[in-house]
């Protein structure tokens, strides 16, 4: 049995092997050292007909499903078991076991449903959609991104200012899917599904990156952005008046707020507009979609929730032109009771919901 992260977004350390019991710890990388994140992801071969249990000596590293497993990296199921214990010296032990089949000589497992840029290439390629370069990132990569429809009035759509935040970017898929199916009569569509490329790459956290992270990378005062990316979609959308920009995200590990789909207010001016649009999606949702009330979402001014900001959703509010702007937070997993199960099929449906509610949104306007 080999376990790697030479994957796209590979990151896990292995601590020790003993026979069927594998020791992992995931890597925080530049991930500031006074905050913990929890993303993972690897790969195991040659371990087919085995039963094999992989345990975190750490709290917060195993959802309630216990892992995301799948054959591709496109499509994920959960494993179906989370055990949470301790070690002797009271060291907290997060685990879960997987049956390799007997043909199963190469499985990816990680903390959540991971999306890969080749998700999006394959999605791209059957609608027919072309691949543009957005600009090259500070590793040199090209930064890939599509726009389609015709009209005027422009919609923004991105997602990964954090890189481990794949839930937002399987929803987002589902709204272009709408789009794509239904095109919107006026407006053209301007999606960027990779904004921290690198680390989505790599397999970084990028959460609480150093110096700052992606989404802390637009600053008000007109001073330049440390990620190419950042710095290109800045020139892009001072350049073009959006009339709605959206960023899907996901949450914190689990529990509390995090196991909800919640949007994010950006200042208390710009609050009746999203909460009318509240109304709509909590509409919408039908009982295949990951669960939406309205009275889950965050407002401006709370907490951390600053509308000074240096954030994409707070950068595009403050731009006349632009009627709606806000991030949207997707559950890893949903509720623990399962009645809200983040599944590639929820979240496929609540990306659905969310297309439906702004086309009735746009009626209002």
């Amino acid at each position: 049995m080999k376990i790697d992260k030479e994957i796209v977004g590979g990151n896990i350390e292995v601590l020790e092997i003993d026979g069927d019991r594998v020791s992992l710890a995931n890597e925080l990388r530049d991930t500031r050292p006074d905050r913990d994140w929890f993303y993972w992801a690897f790969r195991v071969t040659g371990a087919a007909g085995r039963t094999v249990t992989f345990e975190f000596p750490h709290e917060n590293r195993v959802g309630y499903w216990g892992a995301a497993v799948s054959c591709d990296q496109i499509h994920w199921s959960w494993t179906g078991n989370r055990k949470i214990s301790a070690l002797e010296d009271g060291t907290p032990l997060e685990s879960f076991t997987y049956t390799f089949g007997a043909e199963e000589n190469e499985v990816y497992f990680a903390h959540n449903m991971v999306y890969v840029p080749a998700r999006f290439e394959q999605f791209c390629a059957k609608n027919g959609l072309s691949i543009e370069e957005l600009c090259l990132s500070n590793k040199g990569r090209s930064v890939p991104f599509v726009r389609f429809g015709k009209g005027e009035k422009k919609i923004l759509l991105c997602s990964r200012h954090h890189a481990c935040e794949s839930t937002g970017t399987h929803v987002m898929e589902a709204v272009l899917q709408s789009f794509i199916d239904e095109p919107l009569e006026g407006y053209e569509i301007v999606c960027i599904p990779f904004v921290d490329y690198d680390g989505v790459v790599d397999g970084d956290q990028g959460k609480h990156r150093l110096p700052h992270d992606h989404a802390r990378d637009y600053p008000h005062d007109g001073s330049e952005s440390l990620y190419a990316t950042c710095g290109a979609i800045r020139r892009l959308v001072d350049a073009t008046a959006f009339r709605f920009a959206f960023d899907f995200h996901s949450p914190k590990h689990l529990g509390g707020i995090h196991d909800k789909v919640h949007i994010v207010y950006n200042t208390d001016e710009d609050q009746p507009r999203i909460q009318r649009f509240s109304k709509i999606l909590q509409s919408k949702i039908t009982k295949e979609s990951i669960a939406y009330d309205p009275v889950n979402d965050w407002p401006a001014n709370t907490e951390w929730n600053q509308s000074t900001n240096p954030a994409i959703a707070k950068y595009m509010a403050r731009k006349p032109e632009t009627y709606i702007s806000f991030a949207m937070e997707t559950p890893y997993f949903g509720e623990e009771d399962g009645s809200a199960m983040t599944t590639l099929d929820s979240m496929r449906e609540l990306g659905r919901c969310f297309a439906e509610a702004l086309r009735e949104y746009m009626k209002s306007i």
